[in-house]
Parts: structure tokens; C-alpha cells; sequence
């Protein structure tokens, strides 16, 4: 089961307006240690979010089986949805979004980070933005994006994996050490 970090930018929240502006991943072992350089897609190297989506969906088959490419990232209900709506609607997906979200293998940092913020939805991300070097934020990606400043995404994007990185491997070790209070 090949484990990859996974992440999407987008234009926005709303998946029937907005737009899917980077796709990134990278190969990760069992011990959440990097297999391969961080790839980065980018809609304004590939001339248009059909081509970006398509190119993705092609080389991963994301949508096709559930365990080729299992995500590992932070908020993950949120991405897939989100590219699948993008994708259905250029007619590059056509399961239904129930079925894969019943089979789909991925795991999913939210719940732990919602548990470890006392509960609270409110602010969960800290523990991702503690670990972050870059002023930017994922609220100004829409902003740069607008502008034409790619390279500010495109840091933003490397600080965020670094960031998640971080916090999945303390999260790994946290959850270890204390394995044995579940009986596990």
C-alpha cells in the first residue's frame, strides 16, 4: 500500500466556482520518511485545470483503485471532494463520489489534530502552522494566484509539506509510545 503525501491549492473554497491551481505529492515510506522529491503540478504549466487534473488522475488512478495511492495529509475529505467535483465536472471521473469514498484507503491528520486542540475544531491547524517559515498563508493562495506571483505558491506549498512532515512523524511517535495504554 504506497503511502503519499498529498495535498491540492485551490482559488478558492467552493468547488463549483473555484479552481484547483496545484496538485503535490510525495512517495512516503512506513516511517513517514520522503521516497521521492516533492512533485508539484501546476494549472499554470499545464495551460488549463482539465489538462492538471487529467495528467493526475492518469499517472496516480487516484479515483481508480484505493490502495495505489493512499493519501496522507491533513484535511483529505476536504481535497478529494474537492478534486472530484473538479474532475467530474470535465467528465474525467464517473464513480460515483459515495463509492469512492467508501473504498478509498487515505489517512487523515484532522481527526488527531482536532483530539490533541482539546476538541476543538477552531484553530486545529496550529500544530501545522508552528512548523511553517513562510509568512503565507493557505487563504492567500487565491490572492497570489491572481496576481501571478506562482513562486509565492509554489513556497508556500514546500514550507507546507515540510511543516506536515514534521507534525505527522511527532504525531507517528505520540501515538507509538502510548500504543501499549490501548492494549495494542
Amino acid at each position: 500500500m504506497p503511502l503519499y503525501y498529498f495535498d491540492i491549492e485551490t482559488t478558492g473554497v467552493e468547488p463549483g466556482i473555484n479552481m484547483v491551481v496545484t496538485i503535490q505529492y510525495a512517495r512516503l515510506s512506513r516511517d513517514l520518511e520522503p521516497e521521492s522529491d516533492l512533485t508539484i503540478l501546476k494549472v499554470w504549466e499545464f495551460g488549463s485545470e482539465r489538462d492538471l487534473i487529467k495528467f493526475f488522475l492518469e499517472e496516480s488512478k487516484f479515483f481508480e483503485d484505493p490502495f495505489l495511492f493512499v493519501p496522507v495529509g491533513v484535511n483529505l475529505l476536504y481535497d478529494m471532494i474537492f478534486l472530484y467535483k473538479r474532475a467530474r465536472l470535465y467528465r474525467l471521473v464517473s464513480r460515483p463520489l459515495a463509492d469512492i469514498l467508501r473504498d478509498k484507503a487515505f489517512i487523515d491528520l484532522k481527526p488527531i489534530l482536532v483530539m490533541l486542540n482539546n476538541c476543538e475544531f477552531r484553530g486545529y491547524n496550529r500544530f501545522i502552522d508552528m512548523h511553517m517559515t513562510t509568512k503565507t498563508r493557505g487563504q492567500d493562495i487565491p490572492v497570489l494566484y491572481a496576481k501571478g506571483e506562482y513562486g509565492g505558491i509554489v513556497e508556500y506549498v514546500k514550507d507546507e509539506y515540510q511543516a506536515t512532515l514534521k507534525v505527522l512523524k511527532q504525531v507517528k511517535e505520540l501515538l507509538a509510545k502510548h500504543a501499549s495504554l490501548l492494549g495494542a
